[in-house]
């Protein structure tokens, strides 16, 4: 009898060191990134991020799906470094990877069975958009496959991933991306102009996003989903790193001097306050959490009154220089929408069926992106292309929700997808396959954030 209890407590452990391990090595993918991201910035070697993108594209080929969208995640932040240049166009390093994730998830489910009512939903979608093909060049259709592959492997990999998906890895592979990016952007900050601080309103931080409107969208981002980690969190330590984390990303989301982040991160942190105070029993550790961070604040602004006072000056002056100038406020983005209205109300056809994604700011002869997801849409796909989108998020969230039905959606859930929704309204998103990396990332939120699954159940991706 005492045999077989020791036989079992060597299997559990065995099992437990197994885990342990898998989590170590999973991480170093995370060490590797950023180590090849930000030696190819530092030395300027120009060869460190080729090497990455074909480590990661073995790597994919022998890790779970779940990890593989780790990984994805976490290079987000960083898309402007990820890319290979070709003649006439560069391609995005992301892309490539998600084609392979694509491949592995049709070799590790092609047997499997998958709702034909969802498939056909996701079909219809990629074939609403390829039924633009006939205006196309060549240049338009690469591209146009390039993002049919990204909507396969997102669409997919939700449906196949409802049982295995952990969500405070990919988290924590999120938050990473974005630490890593921000180390970048402080490298070329400091190569550029010797200093973070600038004190010119038109030098503004980017970290590896490539553009400072994208670089704090990601940054709103990873600070809602920090309160994932805090509302599970028991380790006395880490109550005090994450707000920490949470200033050191405020920080540079505000160096960013980015309206909409000023704006977004203003009005959802209000609101999530006011939800607090109301249900303080309930939030407890999210209470603690902003006290500390309150704290913190209070702490360094004693410390650093004057860089404080001069980055917020710069920062609204982004509002009231351009008080009486719309066009300026906007950086355009009234003078672009005007023009793709026009387009629009000019031909009763592309007014209902769109023009298509591909390269729809060059076909259209306006040369800019709409920047905004609603204009866009419509510009691209008409108004029957709104309702195909509208239905294609109605489908994913119908399959969120009945897989966790039995769980409360609570508000501080809805945040980063709040977040992506707004933000994009300033923003390219249909034309970015990275769009809908984040969308489903979003609609994972929802489904995880008030699960009652411990951690331990899901440790880790094989």
């Amino acid at each position: 009898m005492s045999f077989e209890i020791r036989e079992d407590q060597l299997s559990y452990t065995s099992k437990k060191t197994s885990q342990y391990l898998r989590q170590r090595l999973g991480y170093l993918d995370l060490y590797i990134i950023g180590f090849c991201i930000l030696s190819d910035k530092l030395f300027n070697i120009n060869l460190l991020v080729y090497c990455l993108s074909i480590y990661l594209a073995f790597r994919i080929l022998f890790i779970s799906p779940d990890h593989t969208f780790a990984i994805l995640i976490s290079l987000i932040p960083n898309l402007a470094v990820m890319f290979i240049p070709i003649p006439s166009m560069s391609v995005p390093i992301l892309n490539v990877l998600m084609g392979i994730a694509l491949f592995k998830i049709f070799i590790l489910n092609f047997k499997k069975p998958i709702n034909k009512n969802y498939l056909f939903i996701i079909v219809f979608f990629v074939a609403y958009e390829w039924s633009h093909i006939f205006d196309y060049d060549i240049k338009s259709i690469i591209l146009l496959f390039s993002w049919s592959i990204a909507i396969l492997y997102v669409s997919l990999y939700f449906f196949y991933s409802l049982k295995s998906y952990n969500h405070k890895i990919v988290i924590i592979y999120s938050i990473t991306g974005v630490f890593i990016s921000i180390c970048y952007g402080i490298l070329d900050f400091f190569e550029s102009y010797g200093t973070l601080m600038s004190n010119n309103a038109t030098i503004r931080f980017k970290g590896g996003a490539g553009d400072p409107n994208y670089f704090s969208m990601y940054v709103m981002i990873s600070l809602f989903l920090l309160l994932y980690l805090v509302n599970r969190e028991t380790n006395k330590l880490l109550k005090f790193l994450y707000p920490l984390i949470f200033i050191f990303f405020v920080a540079f989301g505000v160096l960013s001097l980015s309206r909409m982040f000023l704006l977004v991160i203003s009005l959802l942190l209000t609101l999530l306050l006011i939800k607090i105070i109301f249900r303080l029993k309930k939030n407890k550790k999210i209470m603690f959490f902003i006290m500390t961070v309150i704290g913190f604040l209070v702490l360094f602004s004693i410390f650093f009154i004057s860089e404080f006072t001069s980055i917020l000056n710069l920062l609204l002056s982004r509002f009231t220089d351009f008080i009486d100038d719309p066009s300026a406020l906007t950086s355009n983005r009234n003078v672009l929408a005007e023009q793709y209205i026009q387009l629009l109300m000019s031909d009763t056809k592309d007014m209902i069926f769109g023009i298509g994604i591909q390269d729809y700011h060059l076909r259209s002869g306006i040369q800019l992106e709409a920047h905004n997801i609603i204009l866009e849409i419509l510009v691209v796909w008409g108004l029957v292309g709104f309702l195909v989108f509208i239905m294609l998020i109605a489908t994913l969230l119908k399959y969120s929700f009945a897989y966790r039905k039995n769980f409360k959606r609570d508000f501080i859930s809805w945040l980063p997808i709040i977040c992506i929704g707004i933000s994009y309204l300033s923003l390219n998103a249909m034309s970015n396959e990275s769009f809908f990396l984040l969308l489903l990332f979003a609609i994972k939120n929802l489904m995880e954030f008030d699960s009652l699954e411990t951690d331990s159940m899901k440790t880790e991706y094989g």
